[in-house]
């Protein structure tokens, strides 16, 4: 393809600085979720192009299937064309390559575009074209790529690192905050600039996140489980928020001190992890987010899919001493949650009641 311009990183440096945004901006898109809530996808425009994406604020590259992927590996996925972009602009000499924690990848070429997400806009921001991307991400036909949420010093561009989309954005939106409210089965939204204050319930309880891992980090260290008491998880490693992963992925204590309560439980080696009898009564989960405020999960979350004949694959499960307990999905649909990187900190409140 040729394509319809060239500028160096030190240019996209100079754009960066001089971004059309308003001093006041927000943005809101609504978010779905796939077969079994396994990921949450929202409309990104790129260049004038709308794809449907999912946002992991457990990394911070922002990559999009496009047409110097081959055809085998863009099948029936939504493609961007920098080709039909007035507004693309290759980065000479840039180029990206990223592992995620479940071995899928994603390599290529970067340039910059205008970046649309509900009305946030930044017009130069990097957008990553993978030359390649493992098959995973080729047969989930649902999602076109991810973009990247969490700190800018993740992002794995080289020779010079490139922002994220929030970092880029963030000092002139109306509040340096963007919000995650996924829904179980139901329609949600992620929203940048703003706190809508109708979608939860009871007051934000914030803690501060460590910023220095690059992700958005925070202390986890107790649990109950039901009507229980309080129990301190022994290993005590910190958690993440990550909205790129569809489980929990925890400690042993906290695994040992549920699935204990959980009749049938055991590991299933064919599954790979916990499972027990789909008739089984699961209790709710109580899980510490930060020093002070204890979320419920409820039951229902508990359990994932069903996998076999009555044969239940558990939502939460063993990181594996890999030290960190990831937070996915399970725990953003119970809780609405606020990342700010005004003061560092990120804030849970439970859900609104339904109407």
């Amino acid at each position: 393809m040729s394509m319809p311009a060239v500028s160096t990183a030190s240019d996209a440096l100079e754009d960066i600085t001089a971004l059309n945004i308003g001093s006041s901006e927000a943005g809101e898109v609504t978010n779905n979720p796939t077969q079994s809530d396994v990921e949450f996808l929202a409309p990104v425009n790129i260049g004038g192009q709308t794809l449907m994406m999912d946002f992991d604020t457990g990394s911070s590259d922002l990559w999009v299937f496009n047409i110097l992927l081959s055809a085998a590996e863009i099948q029936s996925h939504t493609t961007y064309n920098p080709d039909k972009s007035s507004t693309f602009k290759l980065l000479n000499g840039e180029s990206y390559s990223i592992s995620y924690g479940d071995g899928s990848m994603s390599a290529g070429v970067v340039g910059t575009d205008t970046v649309n997400i509900g009305g946030a806009t930044v017009t130069s921001q990097a957008v990553e074209l993978p030359t390649t991307v493992s098959g995973g991400f080729v047969s989930d036909f649902s999602s076109n790529g991810l973009l990247g949420l969490a700190m800018s010093s993740l992002n794995t561009v080289k020779p010079n690192q490139q922002m994220t989309f929030f970092d880029n954005i963030r000092e002139s939106l109306a509040q340096p905050v963007f919000t995650a409210n996924l829904k179980h089965n139901a329609t949600g939204f992620y929203e940048f600039g703003k706190i809508d204050t109708t979608q939860f319930t009871g007051s934000i309880s914030y803690t501060p996140i460590d910023t220095s891992t690059g992700f958005w980090q925070f202390p986890s260290n107790s649990f109950s489980v039901g009507d229980g008491q309080v129990q301190q998880n022994t290993e005590g490693n910190p958690a993440i928020a990550d909205t790129g992963t569809s489980l929990l992925l925890v400690d042993d204590p906290v695994i040992q001190g549920y699935y204990s309560q959980v009749e049938g439980a055991e590991f299933n080696k064919n599954q790979g992890g916990i499972t027990f009898p789909c008739n089984a009564a699961l209790p709710d989960l109580h899980l510490a987010l930060g020093p002070s405020y204890m979320a419920t999960l409820s039951s229902d979350l508990m359990n994932f899919a069903q996998v076999g004949n009555n044969v239940c694959f558990g939502s939460m499960q063993w990181n594996q001493g890999g030290g960190v307990q990831i937070l996915g999905d399970i725990m953003f649909k119970s809780q609405f949650v606020v990342f700010n990187n005004g003061d560092a900190t990120i804030g849970f409140a439970p859900h609104a009641t339904p109407m």
